[in-house]
Order: structure tokens, then sequence, then C-alpha cells
């Protein structure tokens, strides 16, 4: 198994050598055996077992990228205005080299390394197709009248994506590229007001899994959970998200990053445990009534506020201990009611449980002196 690109290489670095005139000939010469390398490729295939064809392709994909690297490291680390005839030089034939690697993508893919990072080059034009494409995205945006959480995701997109410590990969390209065509689509047949459930279905089923996305989406499903007036109202929604991100179609076959879990998958496993949560408050509060330690319900005489008061200084007491107060409040608002209203919601006791009023507290250390009475008399 001949590896073609020894002559190609010898004949590149030492026409480049440091103190070297660029022949005028070179780019010609160089175009000549580039064909040769290409054209000896596609023949030798023919030649060797199918078992070996793969790493012989990726064998010379290496080659070429590990040459452009090189290449690059010159222009980067030579003086720009005074060799800035050979600078020209060397980047035309990364560009050629560049074409090369297209070249074996695109006739050999089935042999082809698609998470192979991609050189320098294309890295810089890829970063500006997608800095041109958040533009057109954002406007679409835009003239749909999106929400402020909406335009918040794709700008930390945006923002993760031309930050990347590491080159993308063939596969990311090949996949960024049908990505921002089936948003800059789907986005034409939407009508305003746009809202980030219709995104997150959308991304969803371009299978899109990086983790800025995921942690976004999580964060939206937290934050309309805790809008929910009790857990009744979340066990609801959480089934409806369940449901929708269950029945996504996935219209990109392929995720954006090979070695994460599917975006729907992570999802999924997210809203379960949520539901798993929930699911955990009922179980504790079924076995403390099936014990008769508590009613399941009962009715108190005060109000919200009083009652947020009351439960606040035992807990402040040690009276009642608990690791979450979100897990306290949310029992307290399923299994009580006051005498102003049957159904108390999440967020107004949650509200009354850490701000309160004069008038409601001495209600409150009314009621408690008339229970320190009542033990003193008993007792």
């Amino acid at each position: 198994m001949r590896y073609e690109l020894i002559s190609f290489r010898e004949i590149i670095l030492d026409a480049l050598k440091a103190g070297k005139s660029v022949r005028k000939e070179l780019p010609a010469e160089i175009l000549e055996e580039s064909k040769r390398v290409f054209n000896t490729v596609q023949h030798n295939i023919t030649q060797i077992a199918q078992d070996r064809l793969k790493a012989y392709i990726r064998q010379h994909q290496r080659g070429l990228m590990q040459l452009m690297d090189e290449l690059e490291a010159m222009v980067d680390e030579g003086d720009l205005n005074a060799a800035q005839g050979k600078n020209e030089e060397i980047c035309g034939i990364v560009h050629l080299l560049n074409q090369m690697v297209f070249d074996l993508q695109q006739y050999l893919p089935d042999y082809f390394d698609y998470d192979c990072p991609v050189s320098i080059t294309t890295q810089k034009q890829l970063l500006l197709t997608i800095a041109e494409n958040f533009g057109q995205i954002l406007n679409h945006l835009e003239e749909l009248l999106a929400d402020d959480e909406t335009i918040a995701i794709f700008k930390h997109l945006f923002e993760h994506l031309k930050s990347s410590p590491k080159r993308f990969t063939f596969e990311q390209v090949v996949y960024l590229n049908d990505f921002f065509g089936s948003v800059k689509l789907a986005l034409t047949k939407l009508v305003p007001p746009l809202q980030m459930p219709e995104i997150i279905l959308l991304l969803t089923s371009l299978n899109f899994n990086h983790p800025s996305f995921y942690h976004s989406c999580c964060s939206h499903f937290n934050h309309e959970f805790q809008k929910c007036e009790n857990i009744s109202e979340q066990y609801r929604l959480i089934h409806f998200f369940k449901k929708l991100i269950g029945q996504v179609f996935k219209t990109i076959s392929i995720p954006y990053h090979r070695n994460l879990p599917n975006i729907d998958e992570s999802l999924l496993r997210y809203i379960e445990s949520e539901i798993s949560y929930l699911k955990s408050i009922d179980t504790i509060a079924e076995d403390l009534s099936s014990g008769g330690i508590l009613d399941s319900n009962f009715k108190v005489t005060f109000t919200v506020r009083q009652l947020a008061i009351f439960i606040h200084l035992q807990v402040e007491a040690g009276i009642i201990t608990t690791q979450s107060p979100k897990m306290l409040h949310q029992y307290v608002t399923k299994h009580y009611s006051t005498v102003e209203k049957e159904i108390i919601s999440e967020k107004s006791f949650k509200n009354a449980y850490y701000g309160n009023t004069s008038a409601d507290i001495e209600k409150v250390i009314n009621k408690i002196v008339s229970m320190l009475a009542i033990a003193q008399e008993k007792y």
C-alpha cells in the first residue's frame, strides 16, 4: 500500500525553505503533482483489499491535513511584510491541498474520516459562514416578534460555536450546513409571535445536541414549572412536554456532536427525573397520611400569609427540618387549604414565606400565645 504524498510533500517544503525565492514554475508543478497523486489514489483503490481501503484513504487524508497545518504555521510565524509574496504562494498551496481533501470527501465518502478536524483555513471560512447565518436567523426572529428567551438562546449558541477551543470536524461542517438551511427554511413558515417551545421542537427535530441548547431547554422547563400553581399543574405540564419531545420527528439523522447523546434522549431523561422528583413528594405525603401522622388534606384558620409565617417559624425553631424549602412549600400547598383559598399556589406561599407584614405576624403570635395558654392549662 504505497503512500503517494512523499514526493509531493518534498516538492512543496523544499521550494518553500527559508531564504529561497519561490520559482515561477512552482504553482503549475504543484498542481500537476496534485493531479497525479489524486489519480494514482483513485487507481490504487481498485487494487487494494476492501478491508484496507479505509486505512489507505485516511492515511492520505491525514497526510494532507498535516501538510496544511505545517504550511499555515509558516505563514503565522513568518514576517508578513518581508515575505508577502511567499505567504501568498503558501496560501495558494494550502487552498489546493484543502481542495484535495474535499475531493477525497466527495469521491470517496465511504472511506473518509468525518471525525477528523478540518484545516485552519476551513475553520476560518466556517466561522464566517456561521456569523452570516446567525445574522440572517436573528433578522428572521425579529420579524417573527420572537420573545427575549428565544433570541437569547440563539445568541448563546452563536457565542459558543464561534468561541469553541477545538476545530470543527468534517461531520460537524456537513451537519451545520444542513442545520442552518433547515432553520432558515423553517422560520419562513412560522407565524408571529414566535415562542420558545417552537424553537425547542425545531432544534430537537434537527438533532442539535449542543450542551448550550440542552441547558437552555432545561432552564425553560424549570421556569415553566415554577409558574404552576400546584403540583397537579406541574404534573400536567411536565407530561405535556414529555409528549411533545417524544413525538418529535428528526429531519437530520446525524447529531451535531457524535460523542454526546441525542438531544431528545437527554431532554426526556431530564423530564423523567423531574417526574420522579414529583412522585417522591407524593410518596412522602402518602406515607405520612397512611401512617396517621398527617391528614391527606386539612384546612387551617390562617390566611396563606399567616400559614407561611407559621410554617417558617417552625423551620426556624427546628420543629420542622428540611433540606429543601421548595419541597416543603410544595407539600404544604398540596395538603393545606386556608380560610381564604381552597387551593394555595406555590408562588403565593413562597412569596409569603420569605416576606411578611407586621399585622400577619401579630395574628400568628396571638395563635401561638393561645397554644401556650392551652398547654399551661392542661399540663
